[in-house]
């Protein structure tokens, strides 16, 4: 239930009531009503993982992939599979099979080193004994592909496919590997030359995080702050980089890009907890976790399937839920905007020597706009109240 399914006659009511409060809490008590009766407590079982969300997402990948209809049917396969890793339990065998699937995808599409990383996966999870083989013989050719004149990887790989070749022979007696393995050597085909481009900061900034010491911070007769050069700086170089405080994605990109550096990646991997989303590495997934999805988790699915959601509203979710793990909780996050808010100095806060300036504190002094209109402050508060509930 989201506010656009509200009756419009309780809307009414409420937007004539709510213009008449003059304090935020007697506001915020006006939404908080008209909203009540209308939350579905259960709202957000319907976004835990599934086996049979996870199943679905297979086959339909499994289609994809072995119809090869059109020219993206690779990728399009890839996005099913990743969609069934999401939905896959944690622990469960889907999870594994889904991983597995996916590898196949990325070794035709040859992103060896992405199929590399699921096959790694697919046996983490617990992929079955029977179907080892056949995948221990993918990574021994991804491994070819990669590293043609070492063959440790490939030979540690075929002696792991070897092991487990008994287990496949007991539902598949036909199967012969010393006819299979040569043809898929033919078959073979060079790595796809990936262009991965990361700026870097060559000599880090000892005061300013994310800068390099090119550049530091001055103060100007005035005591404003300003940043000058220290040396001659090479054309291309870079002085600053430094990671948004937040960033937000199209909802229907969440299972081809990294929710929270927003790259795009064919070997993603779920949150533990909540199918709603991937990431392009355990970093990225890490660092969302302890900054905002641990408290985001709970909602994001509900919001995801909401009419009228906008990448906006999502935005303002993740930064606050950002600020609250960043002050510790709620009554901190207002001790600190309470502060700011009366500091007449403006200007950003350098805490034991650094400058960072996607600290809470000194994101809250970046300019933005206070006043709104009296709708626009009501649909805010009625967002907050909806995910409150």
């Amino acid at each position: 239930m989201y506010f656009n399914d509200l009756p419009s006659d309780n809307m009414i009511i409420a937007k004539r009531q709510f213009s008449q409060k003059t304090t935020f809490k007697d506001q915020f008590e006006v939404v908080w009503k008209l909203t009540a009766p209308y939350i579905d407590i259960n709202r957000d079982k319907i976004n835990n993982k599934t086996v049979g969300q996870s199943m679905f997402w297979r086959k339909i990948g499994n289609k994809e992939y072995t119809s090869a209809k059109n020219k993206k049917y690779l990728r399009k396969s890839i996005e099913a599979y990743t969609k069934s890793i999401a939905f896959a339990p944690v622990g469960s065998s889907e999870l594994s099979l889904a991983y597995a699937n996916r590898s196949a995808v990325l070794f035709k599409a040859r992103l060896y080193e992405d199929c590399l990383l699921d096959i790694e996966r697919a046996l983490k999870a617990g992929y079955p004994d029977k179907l080892k083989t056949k995948l221990f013989l993918r990574q021994s050719l991804c491994f070819k592909a990669l590293k043609p004149s070492s063959h440790i990887e490939t030979g540690i790989s075929m002696a792991s496919a070897m092991q487990w070749l008994p287990d496949l022979k007991k539902y598949n007696p036909k199967y012969n590997i010393i006819k299979e393995y040569p043809k898929m050597i033919n078959e073979l085909k060079e790595p796809r030359e990936i262009i991965r481009y990361s700026p870097e900061i060559k000599n880090d900034n000892a005061i300013i995080i994310g800068a390099s010491d090119a550049i530091e911070l001055k103060k100007t007769e005035g005591n404003n702050q300003h940043i000058v050069a220290t040396r001659d700086i090479k054309c291309g170089e870079f002085i600053y980089i430094s990671e948004p405080f937040a960033a937000i994605l199209a909802i229907e990109l969440r299972f081809t890009n990294c929710w929270h550096c927003c790259r795009q990646t064919l070997a993603g991997v779920p949150c533990d907890n909540c199918p709603n989303i991937i990431y392009c590495s355990e970093r990225c997934k890490k660092k969302a976790w302890n900054s905002y999805h641990n408290i985001e988790c709970l909602v994001l699915g509900s919001l995801s399937k909401s009419n009228g959601i906008e990448s906006g509203k999502l935005m303002a979710v993740k930064v606050i839920l950002k600020a609250i793990n960043s002050a510790g909780d709620f009554k901190e996050l207002k001790k600190i905007i309470d502060n700011n808010d009366s500091d007449t100095n403006k200007e950003f806060i350098i805490t034991n020597g650094i400058l960072d300036v996607n600290s809470i504190d000194n994101f809250h002094r970046i300019d933005y706009l206070l006043n709104t209109s009296n709708d626009h402050k009501f649909e805010l508060i009625l967002f907050a109240v909806w995910i409150k509930h």
